[in-house]
């Protein structure tokens, strides 16, 4: 009597040893896969230096100033073109002092450099 409970207990170690070994060869292939794309990941990942991220950074900025000048002129041209200013005829000296177009540049860039940030919340680091 003794024996047979001896012999369905190896007989149970058995089946849960065979099952564990069936579990983890699923669970290889699950980290094999993971393996190779992290490998695939990895070789497809661009680092950059801080260098060359302030270089894009600065190339950006010089883009939206163009961007921000190229607004300006065209609000000039414009103004010129059906010769009439904000406000009336009697502010063209105020719209045309060097001081307003350098502010005018200044805030349009500052509204392009929210806007892109505002679209594009990654690039707040």
């Amino acid at each position: 009597m003794h024996y047979r409970a001896l012999v369905e207990e190896l007989d149970e170690c058995h089946r849960n040893r065979r099952a564990s070994e069936q579990l983890s060869r699923s669970r290889y292939g699950e980290a094999a896969e993971a393996k190779t794309e992290a490998k695939k990941i990895r070789r497809d990942l661009v680092t950059i230096t801080k260098r060359q991220k302030a270089k894009e950074e600065a190339s950006k900025a010089g883009y939206w100033s163009g961007g921000a000048a190229v607004a300006v002129a065209l609000f000039y041209e414009v103004c010129k073109a059906v010769d009439n200013w904000p406000f009336g005829r009697q502010f063209e000296p105020v719209w045309t002092h060097e001081a307003m177009v350098s502010a005018l540049t200044f805030l349009t860039t500052a509204l392009f450099a929210w806007a892109y940030k505002s679209m594009h919340p990654e690039s707040k680091q």
